[in-house]
């Protein structure tokens, strides 16, 4: 059951980074920067998983990882124009 409690929370803030970016991109003040990173952030994880796996970690630890990178998204993009949430 926790996995899927650690899922859901990684979820949501997964999906504030998406809807900040987007809103970005849509007013015209999101950089190529950015979108660069939107796709190499995905390969990059893929490849970090699979480490992850390959070493003998479990569904656990991948989350742990993902939470981290996700927090720091989320992080670093509130810091343009206050939360990310904000209309």
């Amino acid at each position: 059951m926790i996995i899927w409690y650690s899922m859901l929370i990684l979820v949501a803030a997964a999906l504030q980074v998406v809807e900040g970016r987007l809103r970005r991109i849509a007013a015209g003040t999101g950089t190529t920067d950015e979108m660069f990173l939107m796709v190499t952030e995905k390969l990059d994880g893929a490849g970090e998983a699979c480490t992850i796996f390959i070493r003998g970690g479990d569904c656990g630890e991948v989350l742990d990882h993902y939470k981290k990178i996700v927090a720091g998204n989320v992080e670093r993009l509130s810091a343009y124009n206050g939360p990310i949430g904000d209309k």
